[in-house]
């Protein structure tokens, strides 16, 4: 082997980005280091699969101390291969993997897979390893698959170098849908499922620990990859979420399907955080935020992957939301209705054209209605439903079609022909069809149809092909800014009259006229010009939330009376060894309609805005959107608009509408503002009114400044 010598082809020799994962993903030379005759053994597993697919590349066994393994000739150690090699699999114990790396990257090796386990997923021991054998590979450039991991495949290639036990004796079949998993069997179930759907794979990647590439990585070079059309992740936790931001972008940009299952929805864990912002932001929560903000589809199992993935694959990719349903039950139409209107589509009914064109080629008991059910008569007339798809794709104005196909297994040759022959090529559709001949469903599949087991898979499939599809026609989302991987942790947050201060001195955003006094008996001087009702609110770094703690009092007639309410809570406060600043007195500000805008620095993902119905219930029955910044007016008033109770907002029964576009310019200077800040830990403005005048006005609020920040002293 040639000493760091290149592929030996013109390929430099230290790629970088998706040339580094191609390397591996696409080798010509796989060595197994650790090669065994036992398929028992991980090394034994791996040399069979890549000769069982009829792997077109060279495969060298190494072993010391043996000359043949499964009928290749071994060799006793790396350096002793005088050829180049793409890709290195390391069977061998944790203990040896430093060295068995060492020599590869000598000799310039492409890539490597490390099997073991015994790393960072066993404790500080084993975390000391993992950084040691990152550290070797990332001095030498040279990228790294795991370590305990299950290796990587390509069906393209015929390249199975894998440990996985479910594909001993099977043959991995090509075509276009990648997938990465952080689970070896989460993502051994996955291979499984797409082989029974008869799904091909691109390439399929177990990440493992990611002690040097991650599951971001191998996301960008699936996107940059022409082979895969279709890309699916299991994720249980992103490590470097600049990373996977920039990999979503584009494959926003290039229309690529992304389809997510992300384990963690109910991890339960008690929030630090000083504003309700803290708790609304969990965790789970910025996963979908992220997943929303671009376009990733979010499965809730891998069956339902499988099901979305078929669609994408085989189906032309439109918005819409108009489909026809055809059915040979009626009850079956009934329920593939009843799931399509579940998932957001319409099945609207045909126009009289249409009807009278149906009516006659349907039976005469037979309403000309969508959904069409075709009867029992189909047996007899076995041309009806060809007849009728002809009808349906010529222009009758509809998105999509579903079908329910049940049984009848006696004309069920019929039924494919006529619905590979006449199912219209430019509409998405899925068919359902039960107690299916298998004959039958193979040649649907053939021509490229989805065929689904149940009513409901098939009507989430077609309703989420066609929610990707809109998703694209947005605005492409904005680069994301650097990301602090430990987030922007508050050390203190500034009272409220000294976090207005900074807010409305730096944006349009309003505040209630007002006075602060640290002195109740000053209240009635300063004080004096403004007018009641008043609202009192105790000013103290330790009671930043004041309903149900004593620190606010509402509805006060006059400014003596609100000097009262406030001898009174500093009374209180000091009597409990709670430290007071002084109050706040002002003027109560009439609206109808309010909200919590928050922002905070997510640790994965970046700087994130939460926005929501506002008020002391928020986090009671939370009605609230997030996304990443930044972000313009537009996209914060979808945002805006997304929240359930968005229709009050338009002036729901007679109600006062609120001014929504002069609300989202509001929020998009505060996001501005926060980015351009960074000694800012949180903002949480709680609630933000728009009142009757139209103002948008800060009722309360709370800015956070980051841990050992030296920027101003706002507390």
């Amino acid at each position: 082997m040639k000493d760091k010598g290149g592929a030996g082809d013109g390929r430099p020799a230290d790629p970088s980005g998706a040339d580094r994962l191609g390397r591996i993903l696409n080798a010509r030379s796989v060595a197994v280091v650790g090669a065994s005759d036992d398929l028992r053994k991980a090394g034994g597993r791996v040399v069979n699969s890549l000769l069982h697919n009829n792997f077109p590349g060279k495969i060298y066994p190494v072993n010391p101390g043996r000359e043949k393994i499964q009928g290749l000739d071994c060799h006793p150690s790396l350096d002793a291969i005088k050829d180049e090699i793409d890709l290195v699999i390391l069977s061998v114990a944790a203990d040896d993997v430093p060295d068995q790396l060492r020599l590869g990257c000598e000799c310039g090796v492409g890539g490597f897979v490390v099997f073991a386990s015994g790393f960072s997923e066993t404790g500080p021991e084993g975390a000391a390893r993992q950084a040691e054998i990152a550290r070797i590979v990332q001095e030498a450039g040279i990228p790294m698959i795991g370590p305990n991991c299950l290796g990587v495949m390509n069906g393209n290639r015929k390249m199975l170098a894998s440990s996985t036990v479910v594909m001993g004796g099977r043959k991995l079949q090509a075509g276009n849908y990648g997938f990465v998993t952080q689970s070896g069997a989460l993502g051994t179930y996955w291979l499984d499922m797409s082989m029974k759907a008869g799904l091909g794979v691109s390439s399929w990647i177990s990440t493992g620990n990611e002690a040097d590439v991650d599951l971001a990585a191998c996301l960008d070079y699936l996107v940059e990859d022409a082979e895969t059309e279709v890309i699916g992740l299991y994720i249980e936790g992103v490590r470097d979420g600049a990373a996977f931001r920039a990999a979503a972008r584009k494959a926003f940009e290039r229309r690529k399907p992304v389809l997510v299952l992300k384990s963690g929805r109910s991890r339960q864990g008690a929030t630090a955080a000083a504003s309700h912002t803290g708790a609304l932001a969990g965790e789970d929560e910025t996963y979908d935020a992220v997943f929303r903000q671009y376009n990733i589809w979010r499965a809730e199992s891998l069956t339902d992957m499988a099901n979305q993935a078929q669609i994408l694959l085989t189906q032309p990719r439109s918005a819409g939301q108009r489909v026809a349903v055809i059915s040979v039950s009626g009850g079956a139409g009934v329920l593939m209705t009843d799931a399509a209107v579940a998932e957001g589509l319409d099945v609207p009914d045909f126009t009289p054209e249409t009807k009278a064109r149906l009516a006659e080629i349907l039976p005469g008991f037979a309403t000309p209605q969508n959904p069409i059910d075709l009867t029992a008569q189909i047996v007899m007339h076995k041309t009806m439903l060809r007849e009728v798809l002809k009808i349906i794709s010529e222009g009758t104005g509809y998105d999509g079609l579903l079908l329910f196909m049940g049984g009848l297994s006696q004309i069920a040759e019929e039924l494919a022909d006529a619905l590979v022959s006449e199912v219209p090529r430019n509409m998405p559709c899925a068919l359902t069809w039960q107690a299916a001949p298998e004959d039958a469903v193979q040649k649907v599949r053939e021509r490229g149809i989805p065929v689904y087991g149940e009513i409901r898979d098939a009507a989430r499939a077609l309703a989420g092909q066609f929610r990707l599809a809109a998703g694209w026609d947005g605005p492409v989302p904005a680069e994301a800014p650097p990301i602090r991987q430990d987030g922007r942790p508050a050390d203190s947050f500034a009272v409220e009259h000294r976090s207005k201060d900074l807010l409305c001195g730096a944006t349009s955003l309003q505040r209630p006229r007002g006075v602060f006094a640290d002195d109740p008996g000053d209240l009635t001087k300063l004080g004096a010009a403004l007018s009641a009702p008043f609202v009192v609110k105790l000013q103290s770094p330790e009671m930043l939330h004041k309903s149900g703690s004593g620190g606010i009092a509402l509805g006060l007639p006059g400014i003596e009376a609100a000097a009262e309410a406030a001898r009174a809570m500093i009374g209180s406060a000091s009597a409990r060894g709670t430290p007071v600043e002084g109050v706040l007195v002002e003027e109560m500000v009439s609206f109808d309609h309010e909200f919590i805008v928050g922002l905070r620095c997510d640790p994965t993902f970046g700087p994130m805005l939460v926005l929501g119905r506002g008020g002391v219930t928020v986090e009671l029955e939370p009605d609230v959107a997030r996304a990443f910044l930044p972000l313009d007016a537009a996209q914060i008033e979808v945002l805006i608009r997304s929240l359930r109770a968005a229709p009050l907002l338009a002036g729901f029964r007679g109600a006062p509408p609120c001014d929504v576009a002069a609300l989202a310019r509001t929020v998009k200077e505060l996001c501005d503002f926060y980015l351009r800040d960074e000694t800012l830990a949180e903002i949480e403005i709680n609630p933000l009114v728009v009142d009757r005048a139209g103002r948008v006005v800060a009722l309360d609020a709370l800015v956070g400044q980051m841990r050992g920040s030296s920027g101003r002293d706002m507390p």
